[in-house]
């Protein structure tokens, strides 16, 4: 017979598990940024933007209104969320002492535009302390919310 030479069979070498392929090392970088991420993540996910949170308490104190028509608690309710607005992009620090005409040119500084009237500056300055103030309050209503969502996006928020 014709003997070709031929070689024994070679069996391959013992595969070892290190190192990696490299679609190990991208699971395995996917993974750790999940775990170090979730938290962010998670925070990012839940975060309500103080804008959000003003209009849904202003919503909240109209509807109060809505089924009372307290005017004088109307003013005062409005006057403590805007305030509370204020302190919270400009620092307590800064605005808590503020009363009177001071306290509504702070208010208007906030936004581009102001958006009060005198009468209704009149009003958020005095209205709260007045027994029964007298004013339009779909007209107040209006400019404050306007205010509302005239409010910077982003801000150094204290």
């Amino acid at each position: 017979m014709n003997e070709i030479p031929l070689k024994d069979i070679h069996l391959p070498d013992m595969l070892l598990w290190w190192p990696p392929a490299i679609g190990w090392w991208v699971l395995l970088i996917l993974v750790v940024g999940l775990v170090v991420g979730l938290p962010y993540l998670w925070r990012w996910l839940k975060h309500k933007s103080l804008k959000n949170l003003s209009i849904a308490e202003f919503k909240t104190i109209t509807k109060t209104f809505d089924q009372k028509e307290d005017r004088r608690k109307l003013v005062g309710e409005l006057s403590m969320l805007l305030r509370r607005i204020l302190m919270s992009y400009r620092g307590r620090h800064d605005t808590a002492a503020l009363s009177g005409e001071n306290w509504v040119e702070h208010l208007n500084k906030l936004v581009a535009v102001p958006c009060f009237s005198d009468e209704q500056e009149l009003l958020l300055a005095r209205g709260q302390y007045q027994r029964d103030p007298e004013f339009d309050t779909d007209s107040f209503m209006r400019s404050c919310e306007r205010w509302i969502n005239a409010l910077p996006r982003r801000s150094n928020h204290v």
